[in-house]
């Protein structure tokens, strides 16, 4: 009698122990397993002219213009094999909320769809002065940028028959190599949404964010900030019209801050309004040690 009690009982433990191991994969995908390799995607790539500079050097001399008056995608469509799309999907098994870094190198194909002088590696912030012919003045641009090196993705929302991936891209594009002339966007970001029944990609859409100022220029050692209204990768499986309801997500919002902690240290620092600062000291009796990094800050109450 006591063994069937045991048996019971182990049993029981059994099956609560299982039903725990599946419901934690139940949260888990693993996206390369799902993908069918034998589809494809077409994508479009669109570049807008440069819409603004803020020291008007793109216009200083035809030399210079002539390095960004023709900006055009290389390839204004292309077809992806779905293989390709890999490169944004995590080695493991992730949840909801996971990040993980994407090997920016073999994103650069879908850049190179831009412009053939796309590269990861960004060579316009190597610590060096740039000289802006038009003001008659030097820029200095620290190594702290290195930092901004890199690719990372992650997992923002899952259904069961869909999962959505944000990422964060920045890389670089050589314009000429003899002018010394390198076009940086601020970053790209996107998203990629896996249908998980077919395997195919439902959409693809790698974009420069459209702010103001959003990509550094260099060329003929001088610097300029740029901006392009649009320049974006995009492609949608135009069978796939199924409406997405998704079970488990995190808000884009929190997605990309997360992206933005990945490259950024600073980025982790919790932040307050600084009316709220200012109230705080003023109760405490405190001075506000301040630091601008750009711009101007003009508050008598500080």
């Amino acid at each position: 009698m006591k063994n069937r009690k045991l048996v019971s009982t182990i049993l029981v433990i059994s099956v609560l122990s299982l039903s725990l191991i599946l419901q934690g994969c139940a949260d888990k995908i693993n996206m390369r397993n799902t993908l069918d390799k034998k589809a494809t995607l077409q994508v479009n790539a669109h570049w807008d002219p440069i819409a603004d500079s803020s020291l008007d050097l793109p216009n200083h001399s035809p030399k210079h213009a002539a390095l960004l008056n023709d900006l055009s995608p290389a390839h204004p469509s292309q077809a992806y094999k779905a293989d390709a799309f890999t490169v944004f999907f995590p080695n493991r098994s992730v949840s909801v909320g996971d990040l993980w870094e994407l090997d920016a190198k073999e994103i650069i194909p879908f850049l190179r769809q831009f412009h053939p002088g796309a590269t990861a590696e960004i060579r316009s912030n190597p610590g060096s002065k740039f000289f802006v012919p038009l003001f008659n003045f030097t820029l200095t641009f620290s190594k702290v940028g290195l930092e901004s090196e890199g690719a990372y993705a992650c997992l923002r929302a899952l259904s069961s028959s869909y999962a959505e991936i944000v990422f964060r891209i920045h890389a670089d594009f050589l314009l000429n190599k003899d002018a010394g002339a390198y076009f940086t966007p601020a970053q790209f970001t996107g998203r990629l949404i896996l249908n998980r029944s077919n395997g195919a990609i439902r959409e693809f859409w790698l974009y420069l964010p459209p702010r103001n100022s959003n990509v550094d220029f260099f060329a003929f050692g001088g610097a300029d900030m740029l901006f392009v209204p649009r320049m974006e990768l995009i492609g949608r499986h135009t069978d796939d019209k199924n409406e997405i309801v998704w079970e488990t997500t995190i808000t884009e919002a929190a997605a990309k801050t997360a992206l933005k902690q990945a490259f950024y240290k600073s980025a982790q620092i919790e932040t307050f309004p600084i009316e709220e600062i200012v109230a705080e000291a003023q109760a405490k009796n405190r001075p506000i040690h301040l630091l601008l990094t750009w711009g101007v800050f003009d508050d008598e109450s500080c």
